[in-house]
């Protein structure tokens, strides 16, 4: 559960960053020091159908005056001062010092639209919000080997390995943010700075992306199990370096036995992360 709430919440933020600093409407100073919107906030707001999106509005030195919000396609007041003046359960609200916020459970397409963040000064204080609601199911991210799953080469040569993570399926209109996959020998992260043939070879389109891995001059120490991983899911790859003498072997064996070991009590490693990435996405746009 926790690889589909990660994936979503890592997705919201780039989901409604895109224009979405506040810009019309805002106002960040009052004669005599009064109530004033906060700069910088995200007034765009896109989150998928059937889940939940929360506004957030920042009002500076409220003191005595007290914040609403008013959907403007009916001019109805949803809230004031945190009480809820509409019968749909969907619709909550709540204030932590300066946040004040608005948020709807199981969004529906007629959500969308704009909200008015309204402070009681006079004249009236007022930021407005966008809300756009994507009637699409939120893609989870499926990493996959591409080609064999067990590659051989030989000791002095080169292979090379192959991995591609995708969304599934492709976003319509979801920004989703971009994948990038990362490989690892056993526990450890591949280093393209060692000094010696390793090189990784990236190709991108719209919902995703493909790696590939060479190793050159291969010797005992590169056999072994690899894992390619995006967004906590992951897949694995066995590498056999022939021509190896006999204690080659057996070192390259104990250190996979050695690997495999450490990845246990680590927890599982990208594997254990696979259940959190659907999470992670919906999460990033919910936020």
């Amino acid at each position: 559960m926790c690889a589909a709430t990660l994936l979503l919440l890592a997705a919201l933020p780039a989901l409604t960053g895109q224009g979405g600093w506040c810009a019309e409407g805002e106002v960040v100073a009052l004669e005599g020091g009064g109530p004033a919107f906060a700069p910088q906030q995200r007034t765009a707001v896109l989150a998928p159908a059937g889940h939940a999106a929360t506004l957030d509005c920042r009002v500076l030195r409220l003191r005595d005056k007290s914040v609403s919000w008013v959907r403007s396609r009916d001019l109805q007041i949803l809230s004031h001062a945190g009480i809820v003046f509409t019968a749909d359960a969907r619709v909550s609200a709540a204030a932590a010092g300066a946040r004040h916020s608005l948020r709807i459970e199981r969004l529906r397409t007629s959500d969308a639209g704009r909200y008015e963040c309204q402070v009681n000064t006079e004249p009236k204080m007022s930021l407005f919000f966008n809300l756009t609601v994507v009637d699409e199911p939120v893609p989870e991210v499926v990493v996959s080997v591409l080609g064999a799953g067990s590659v051989r080469a030989p000791a002095g040569g080169a292979a090379t390995l192959a991995c591609q993570a995708r969304y599934e399926p492709p976003p319509q209109q979801l920004p989703l943010p971009d994948l990038d996959i990362r490989w690892q020998k056993g526990n450890l992260p591949i280093s393209l700075q060692g000094g010696r043939g390793v090189a990784l070879d990236t190709a991108r389109w719209a919902a995703r992306v493909e790696s590939r891995l060479t190793l050159a001059a291969l010797r005992a120490a590169d056999a072994g199990q690899y894992s390619c991983s995006a967004a906590g899911r992951a897949a694995s790859l066995t590498l056999h370096v022939d021509g190896l003498g006999d204690d080659d072997r057996a070192e390259a064996m104990q250190r996979d036995q050695e690997a495999a070991r450490g990845g246990g009590a680590g927890g599982g490693g990208a594997f254990g992360g696979a259940r959190c990435g659907a999470l992670l996405v919906i999460l990033l746009l919910l936020r």
